[in-house]
């Protein structure tokens, strides 16, 4: 059964570039190494370039606990972490409903 995470989180103004940095390489090796993980985007606000959501589906919880296992992703977030005024936390989520391509080419 997919798994749906969101992680709202704030990053120091001064450390903007570092974390923007420390993100694309997570996603870099999210994407090569883990075809487990459905979608995962890094949005940040328009309003607020120091606020970021990631959103992820991953394919089942053996995809989730791989990826949360995985030695880059525990470097990103305690480099992440040091960026942060305040602690990122996960918000677990259920998919209610949905609309558009993407879902469609996910298979819903």
């Amino acid at each position: 059964m997919r798994e749906y995470v969101m992680i709202p989180f704030q990053v120091k103004e001064e450390k903007l570039d570092e974390a923007k940095k420390a993100i694309n390489e997570l996603i870099s090796r999210v994407r090569e190494k883990e075809p487990g993980i459905l979608l995962y985007n890094s949005f940040q606000l328009k309003q607020d370039p120091t606020r970021f959501i990631h959103f992820i589906i991953f394919a089942d919880n053996n995809a989730h606990m791989k990826h949360r296992a995985a030695a880059y992703v525990m470097d990103f977030v305690k480099k992440l972490y040091e960026l942060c005024p305040e602690e990122p936390f996960p918000i677990f989520l259920e998919n209610f409903d949905s609309c558009g391509t993407a879902v469609e080419t996910l298979g819903k």
